[in-house]
């Protein structure tokens, strides 16, 4: 018979030493981590406190007032989001209540913000007096906490900021802000002192201008541009960039002889409601501008906005804008041309009918005189 292969000697196995110097019940069994389920939900009852002037965390189970601590420990996973459910059903997020490190590792394993708020805003309740003192005890209870002692902690830190980390359209103002602390020799900021800069062209998309005479706060290079006529695109061209302090209020231009305000591509730019010209209106009518061509009557595309596709950017247009003398009068014409177009369009599709029908009562004919005359 053919020999077995021996097995290979099994090497004798180090059992773990035991160095604690003091143990305790909680410690026995072995150090093993509690078992978690990243599935599951927890779930408690806040209760409000007239006496304390508070939200009360209660847990069922075991009957514990205050037990933010004992909740977060015995929870099936890490916090990273926790929804408070009022009595009419709106939600609330009190993550930054059960959560210690809410402003370094919690908030950074979170989706964007805009994101949660723009998917929970239909559920977001009214906010009272109650809800503004609760988050602002909540940010005093954050902002006590020591500053943060690694510089990978202070990127996109909600309180403070770091001079490294500033992104392309974002800058410092004032140019000398106040110190609050040092990391490795370089100085800490406040997050409030971060701002985000603009283009001119940008800016005036929130209906605001920058002034006369304000030099650029920051100059950064623009993104690549494609140039139909040479077909090649442009790169490292500079871009000025303004903060809000260096604009103002977009006033908008006044129609003057029955001729609309507009652009150099004959376009208003109405991104804003605010931005309409000053004795006009604008009119979401189709197909106006046919109507004031035929009454020889001035008026111009708007503008709301543009659109990225097919390698090029694109207006997006909304209703045209006529001086507000004339409002009436191309009203009244386009309501009267929809009528003619609807005329039209009924004695087209009523010629088609009585054609078919015209076309179907002809082949019968046709057909009875062939069965006559070749008995089939």
């Amino acid at each position: 018979p053919p020999k077995q292969p021996k097995k290979p000697p099994q090497l004798p196995t180090k059992k773990p030493v035991d160095r604690r110097v003091l143990s305790s019940d909680e410690e026995e069994g072995g150090g093993s981590k509690v078992k978690r389920n990243p599935t599951a939900a927890d779930i408690w009852v806040e209760v409000w406190s007239d006496a304390e002037e508070q939200w009360v965390c209660i847990e069922l189970f075991k009957g514990k007032l205050h037990s933010v601590e004992a909740i977060r420990k015995a929870a099936s996973s890490s916090f990273a989001y926790v929804f408070a459910f009022q009595n009419d059903l709106s939600i609330k997020d009190v993550t930054a209540r059960y959560c210690p490190n809410w402003t370094t590792t919690v908030r950074k394993s979170r989706v964007e913000r805009a994101w949660v708020e723009a998917a929970f805003a239909p559920y977001y309740g009214q906010r009272t007096a109650r809800d503004i003192r609760e988050d602002q005890e909540l940010r005093r209870i954050h902002e006590e906490k020591p500053m943060p002692t690694s510089i990978a902690e202070y990127k996109d830190h909600p309180l403070y900021a770091l001079e490294r980390h500033l992104l392309k359209f974002q800058a410092i103002y004032p140019p000398e802000p106040p110190t609050l602390g040092f990391i490795r020799g370089e100085p800490v900021y406040a997050r409030e002192c971060v701002h985000t800069l603009h283009s001119r062209e940008i800016w005036l998309k929130q209906a605001r201008t920058v002034k006369l005479g304000e030099q650029p706060y920051k100059i950064v290079k623009a993104r690549p541009k494609w140039d139909r006529l040479t077909q090649t695109v442009i790169k490292d061209q500079p871009l000025e960039i303004f903060g809000y302090w260096q604009t103002e209020d977009y006033e908008p231009p006044t129609a003057e002889n029955g001729v609309v305000p507009r652009n150099a591509y004959g376009n208003v730019e109405l991104f804003k409601e605010c931005m309409l010209p000053k004795k006009t209106v604008h009119l979401r009518l189709t197909g106006l501008n046919r109507i004031c061509k035929k009454l020889g009557i001035d008026c111009a595309h708007a503008v709301i906005g543009f659109d990225f596709h097919q390698g090029a950017c694109h207006p997006l247009y909304d209703g045209f804008v006529v001086c507000e003398e004339f409002a009436d009068q191309v009203t009244a014409a386009w309501y009267q041309d929809q009528e003619e177009q609807e005329k039209k369009e009924q004695d087209k599709y009523e010629a088609r009918v009585y054609g078919n029908w015209k076309k179907l009562i002809k082949g019968l004919i046709i057909r009875e005189r062939l069965k006559k005359k070749y008995n089939f």
